[in-house]
């Protein structure tokens, strides 16, 4: 498989150690060299209208076929397995007319890989990773098994059939309802022995770049059955067939792959995965381990990503987060405006000494623009400033885009960090940090404001006496991986290169009036070194 070289990092968890990498899984950019641009247009020309046109042919004459399979049988008789004629003869033509569309879509070669379980050993068909809505082709080798889908593509013109045609189950993610129905419905299918053909999953739930897998959905491994894991693999032409909720969109998927001469797929059927009895009990850690016995076969990491509602996070220690840090989408919008990272942190004495000074800490955009030295009237510095701007008064709170630039910046200390943080966030100079002053720290260095940090308060003295002076704060950084995790798997990953900043505009480090990072004069006027944490 073709896959671009990957910064990996491990941490661990508990007994389990998980992956994380650098990069964005849900995000895929297709960039082709002029010859390849040459190239696909000039094909496109000819064999995108031809294949095109092959394509529509053959969805109509399977809409027929589709309706024609359940043409007069009851309710009842539909929601059992289907029998007779319409299994055998029905099924074996719409297989053949499946593997003819493929064809003509330029799938000339499907190159399969092990021995694929019947129902009564594996009922349950795990496919990863999930790349483009072209892995539908796994159901030819499959031999067009039941799928597990949404229930919005029923509404698919021809698709909507077709899942209909091989009694596809299907689901509401939105609707908890639907889901406890599909799990019913799932189980009693498995359990059928071997009445119903297999049930095919991409527990992945979404579509990534393939450069990682993603964390699989537990739903499909709640029946606690055997499951048989398969592998898609694109050896050629990679780039131009993966599409992603971000990035390339379906009709340039379909111009890229239409327009190749051929495109070759291998599907591999890995050996049948037998849960545990610790596994059947434990869904979460049964589709973890199927998840990372995929991952060494593809060679890829295995990932804590996953979708939340619609957003892709990650989970770090006991929190879920976007996969980005805020600040790394903070510095590519800085890039649109014409200012760089670096620009930023070159002025980042004077943004310190502004969140001293003003007792509220909070400014409008126009004002926080000046101080950035952003045009405050492009429509890029709003794009840049508005996620920072909370509350009815639409105010920003300058001290949360400080740390979330600082958390990031490998030039400063982590230590360093959370004395300015502590600083910011003790009100009335009090010497500790009250739980609600605790939550917006961690809010403002993950650059999270609506983050629920509850349960990871509990690991700290905050639940009992609601105080958390600075020496405890940096020890929790120091000595709990829950915390430590924050910084060196999310926020510093390892391996990243710490950037070159310069010192601030006065030339005296860290602290332009004198005043170190907690507010306490140092002893040359300076802030103190820059140190290293074990």
């Amino acid at each position: 498989m073709e896959t671009s070289k990957l910064s990996r990092l491990e941490y661990k968890k508990g007994k389990d150690v998980i992956e994380t990498v650098n990069g964005n899984p849900f995000v895929h950019e297709v960039t082709l060299t002029n010859r390849q641009k040459v190239k696909v247009a000039l094909l496109g020309t000819i064999l995108f209208p031809v294949r095109m046109l092959l394509t529509v042919i053959i969805f109509l004459i399977l809409w027929p076929i589709s309706r024609l399979r359940f043409l007069g049988l009851s309710k009842e008789q539909v929601s059992q397995p289907i029998t007779g004629w319409r299994w055998w003869f029905l099924q074996a033509l719409a297989w053949t007319l499946c593997r003819v569309l493929f064809f003509v879509m330029g799938f000339m070669r499907v190159k399969v890989r092990g021995r694929m379980a019947p129902p009564t050993e594996a009922p349950i068909l795990v496919v990863a990773p999930h790349s483009s809505f072209l892995d539908s082709i796994v159901m030819v080798p499959c031999g067009l098994v039941t799928v597990m889908s949404r229930v919005e593509n029923l509404t698919i013109p021809i698709v909507g059939d077709l899942l209909r045609f091989n009694q596809s189950i299907v689901v509401s993610r939105q609707d908890p309802e639907s889901r406890r129905s599909c799990v019913e419905e799932l189980k009693k299918r498995v359990s059928a022995s071997g009445q119903w053909s297999q049930v095919l999953i991409f527990p992945e739930g979404t579509t990534t770049n393939g450069t990682a897998l993603i964390k699989f959905k537990a739903g499909a491994f709640i029946v606690g059955v055997p499951v048989q894991p398969v592998i898609i693999r694109y050896p050629n032409k990679l780039d131009t067939i993966r599409w992603t909720w971000k990035g390339i969109n379906i009709v340039q998927v379909l111009w890229y792959t239409l327009s190749q001469f051929y495109t070759s797929a291998e599907i591999e059927f890995l050996p049948v995965y037998t849960p545990t009895q610790e596994e059947k009990d434990n869904p979460a850690l049964f589709a973890s381990n199927v998840q990372k016995t995929m991952a060494r076969a593809l060679g890829v990491p295995a990932t804590e990503y996953e979708f939340e509602g619609r957003v892709p996070v990650t989970r770090v220690g006991l929190l879920k987060l976007p996969v980005q840090p805020g600040a790394r989408v903070t510095e590519k919008r800085l890039q649109k405006t014409g200012t760089g990272m670096q620009a930023v942190l070159n002025r980042m004495g004077g943004l310190v000494e502004e969140c001293c000074r003003l007792p509220a800490h909070r400014l409008t955009l126009e004002q926080c623009a000046k101080l950035l030295n952003l045009p405050a009237s492009q429509p890029d510095t709003h794009a840049l400033l508005t996620p920072y701007c909370q509350g009815s008064d639409g105010l920003l709170d300058l001290r949360e885009f400080v740390l979330g630039m600082l958390a990031v910046d490998k030039t400063w200390s982590i230590e360093r960090v959370l004395e300015l943080a502590f600083t910011f966030f003790d009100t009335g100079s009090k010497g500790w940090l009250s739980k609600g002053e605790f939550s917006r720290l961690l809010q403002a260095l993950l650059s999270c404001p609506e983050l629920d940090v509850a349960q990871i308060i509990e690991e700290t003295n905050l639940r009992d006496k609601y105080e958390l002076p600075l020496e405890e704060l940096q020890d929790l950084f120091k000595s709990k991986q829950n915390f430590k995790s924050l910084f060196t798997c999310y926020l510093r990953p390892e391996g990243e290169e710490p950037a070159k900043t310069t010192p601030f505009a006065n030339g005296r480090g860290h602290a332009s009036n004198g005043v170190g990072l907690a507010g306490k004069a140092t002893s040359n006027g300076t802030a103190s070194p820059n140190k290293k944490w074990d």
